[in-house]
């Protein structure tokens, strides 16, 4: 028995439609997941794409190289104030017999020398003929004479008079020795010693720590300097257990001391136990020290300037993507038509046969029952109601079907690849753990970052640094810059605010147009004072025991607008019990909690802990707005 023609025409009209349909759908879906793959395994090789950038080029290597040259300043201000004085003496204008006298013209010179380089722990003066002077002394000044056999027995009076010139040489615990021969005439006269502290530089080296592993070496592959890792931060603690490049069992190490005796700044890619590293690496050629500053490379920071032209080459190669993807669907959809149409033809052929069938059974019928067969009934193979509704309802469904594919295709798409890139800067942009500072209780709180960035850090013995800012542009562009901004104001790290901003506006101001804010500030734990400033970033404010309110502006002008950038700094006193909030911009332009309203929930809670007064905080601010706040509170 045959099916009524309703059922043949929708099993049929099914066939023809669904099956073309889905093939359009497949050919899309492969064509987004081809774009789709292309995309992201071109934002994938922006890292590796960084770490191959041409010399010079990286914000790593702007970073160490003017580390470098900071040390190399420090050095040669110690080694001319050092010549000064060995010439002075060697000048005959005072002895060195007068540096018993206070009040003499040599002991002043010494005194000068040591006020202007803080580093400067002790002088040491050798004569030629025996004599011998050490300034200052714990009981006053010391004076020996001995004679010239003794005198040459001095490791850095040797060296200087051997050398002709400027030596430095290792000292005790954390010192270098600065010495430097005068003559009269064509004769050696004296030579002059600094012992020279290193704690500062100590210090400044440490503060590198934040993203990778900082550490000097000499020409020998020794290792001088390095801040403090943890146990098991390998390979370093093996480099900290040997002591030289060249004494590790780890042969990449052996081959970088190569490339750095070489004594010129550059960078190189090491794998290490199966972990890639990017080395920066740039000499102070005045001591003979080379500073170095190993990147885990799934750390590696974008510079900005590359991120500009990689976003600009995946939007063209998107652009590119897309119209070959409208070129193979159109010519295969071309295709498909044709099969299409002939499928189609082959239906219309089948239901003109079976409805021209159908027709004759119902003609025939009443044909019979015209002669009086009243009893003839229609065939069931006869029917044909139902096309019209049928065709329509399978056209609704296919049509949503294929609606709602590509709509979810396309936001798949693109929400997961903005998120994905969003969540890579992430770590660049907060703080990854609060120094301890005796006096003062810190919280952090943040429920979404965007563009603003903060950061804290110990940047000498009882002096924290706090920084917040925030970096314009759109959701993703702010992203990128605002983590090269914290990466470079962190690395130029100063107990000076404003000397920091200007010297991080110079190098952003060169790869970006966008408005950058930034608040610096320096906590002091022994003075109880805070020394800021305040590149246009929303004001902060310190609320007093009492109930006070001081407002901490600037004078409104963003990093990155322009080259030159001086903003000066502002000193204000802490007393116990004072709160200081620093907090996102974000936070007061939500609708209905403007500036007044966080103040307001400060001065309710300032008698609680800083993770208390942040708790009240966080419960005002309307969810749907980011929140990012510092709270420090005097104890």
């Amino acid at each position: 028995m045959r099916p009524p023609v309703s059922s043949t025409l929708i099993a049929l009209v099914v066939i023809a439609a669904v099956v073309p349909a889905a093939i359009m759908g497949l050919l899309f879906s492969t064509e987004v997941s081809r774009i789709s793959g292309s995309i992201q395994a071109q934002l994938g090789d922006i890292n590796s794409t960084a770490i191959n950038y041409s010399s010079g080029a990286t914000d790593q290597e702007i970073i160490v190289t003017s580390k470098a040259l900071q040390y190399e300043e420090f050095f040669r201000r110690i080694a001319e104030s050092n010549q000064f004085v060995a010439d002075y003496l060697a000048s005959g204008i005072s002895d060195i017999d007068r540096v018993a006298d206070p009040n003499s013209s040599l002991s002043l010179t010494l005194r000068r020398a040591i006020k202007r380089n803080s580093a400067i722990e002790h002088i040491y003066l050798a004569t030629a003929d025996g004599r011998l002077a050490t300034w200052p002394e714990a009981d006053g000044i010391r004076r020996t004479a001995r004679n010239a056999s003794e005198i040459s027995s001095l490791r850095w009076y040797t060296a200087a008079q051997a050398a002709g010139g400027t030596v430095w040489i290792p000292g005790d615990d954390m010192h270098l020795i600065c010495a430097a021969p005068a003559y009269r005439n064509i004769t050696l006269y004296c030579v002059a010693a600094s012992e020279v502290s290193l704690s500062d530089i100590y210090a400044d080296l440490s503060g590198l720590r934040g993203s990778g592993y900082p550490f000097i070496v000499n020409r020998t592959g020794d290792l001088v300097m390095m801040p403090k890792v943890r146990r098991g931060d390998s390979p370093w603690d093996n480099l900290l257990l040997s002591g030289n490049l060249y004494g590790s069992n780890i042969s990449a190490f052996a081959e970088l001391g190569d490339r750095i005796s070489k004594g010129k700044s550059g960078s190189d890619f090491l794998t290490i136990d199966g972990r890639g590293w990017f080395v920066v690496y740039s000499p102070v050629k005045s001591v003979g020290w080379t500073v170095v500053v190993a990147y885990p490379s799934e750390k590696m920071m974008v510079p900005l300037s590359l991120m500009e032209s990689s976003l600009n080459s995946i939007s063209q190669r998107s652009a590119e993507l897309m119209r070959s993807c409208a070129a193979t669907i159109l010519s295969r959809g071309l295709l498909l038509m044709l099969i299409s149409g002939a499928v189609f033809g082959l239906i219309g052929i089948t239901l003109r046969r079976q409805f021209r069938r159908s027709v004759g059974c119902i003609s025939e019928t009443l044909r019979r029952i015209g002669e009086g067969d009243l009893d003839k009934r229609l065939p069931a193979d006869c029917d044909l109601e139902g096309i019209a509704e049928s065709v329509e309802s399978m056209r609704k469904s296919l049509r949503a079907i294929v609606d709602r594919t590509r709509a979810e295709g396309y936001e798949r798409g693109s929400q997961d690849k903005e998120s994905s890139v969003l969540k890579t800067f992430d770590r660049f942009l907060s703080a990854e753990s609060l120094p301890l500072i005796e006096g003062y209780d810190i919280c952090v709180r943040q429920i979404s970052i965007g563009g603003t960035f903060h950061d804290i850090l110990e940047i000498q013995h009882g002096k924290v640094a706090l920084c917040m800012g925030r970096a314009g542009g759109d959701l993703l562009d702010s992203a990128v810059l605002a983590a090269t901004a914290r990466a470079v104001i962190r690395a130029l790290s100063s107990p000076h605010p404003d000397d920091a901003i200007k010297r991080a506006n110079g190098i952003l101001a060169k790869s970006s147009s966008a408005p950058i804010s930034c608040f610096y500030a320096v906590l002091d734990q022994n003075s109880k004072e805070m020394v800021y400033s305040n590149a246009g970033h929303a004001p902060p404010f310190l609320v007093g025991q009492d109930g006070s309110v001081d407002t901490l502006c600037g004078d409104g002008i963003s990093m990155a607008i322009r080259d030159d950038l001086d903003i000066g700094y502002e000193r204000r006193s802490i007393s116990d019990g004072d709160v200081l909030v620093i907090y996102s911009e974000g936070m007061i332009e939500a609708q209905g909690f403007g500036l007044e309203h966080l103040i307001g929930v400060v001065r309710s809670s300032r008698a609680n802990s800083a993770s208390e007064i942040a708790d009240s905080i966080e419960r005002a601010v309307p969810k749907r707005y980011g929140l990012t706040v510092i709270v420090v509170k005097s104890t």
